[in-house]
């Protein structure tokens, strides 16, 4: 009798452990997203989208978001162009102003009033893969 109840405990404490290393290796990847393995600090690759096994307390998965993302870009106080180096405030369009007149920084030329700039800062900082 005591012996089969220690062999229950053995057995249920066994299978309660391999319950909880299976819920933390299995994960589920969304499609914008990848995971970086790190296999005892070397890499081992990308996975996902799905479901990817990871072994728990070797693996290291890192989760890495695929969508682009924006920033916020400051205003810089210094180019170099055609004119030389200015001072002059160069705008997130591209386009500089000196004695009040719009020029392109560009194509160096000036802007006419009444045209509208495309912003193409969303074309910088793409994230590092």
């Amino acid at each position: 009798m005591n012996n089969s109840v220690l062999t229950f405990c053995l057995l249920s404490s066994f299978v309660l452990i391999i319950l909880v290393m299976l819920t933390v290796a299995i994960r589920v990847v969304p499609e914008y997203k990848r995971l970086s393995v790190f296999r005892l600090g070397r890499y081992m690759g990308e996975m996902g989208p799905g479901i990817v096994l990871v072994l728990p307390f070797i693996d290291k998965a890192v989760l890495i978001d695929t969508r682009d993302q924006m920033k916020e870009v400051q205003e810089q106080k210094n180019i170099w162009g055609a004119i030389g180096n200015t001072l002059s405030p160069v705008h997130t369009d591209g386009s500089v102003e000196i004695s009040g007149e719009s020029w392109s920084a560009v194509s160096k030329t000036p802007i006419p009033s009444g045209v509208i700039q495309v912003n193409l800062s969303c074309l910088t900082d793409s994230p590092a893969v």
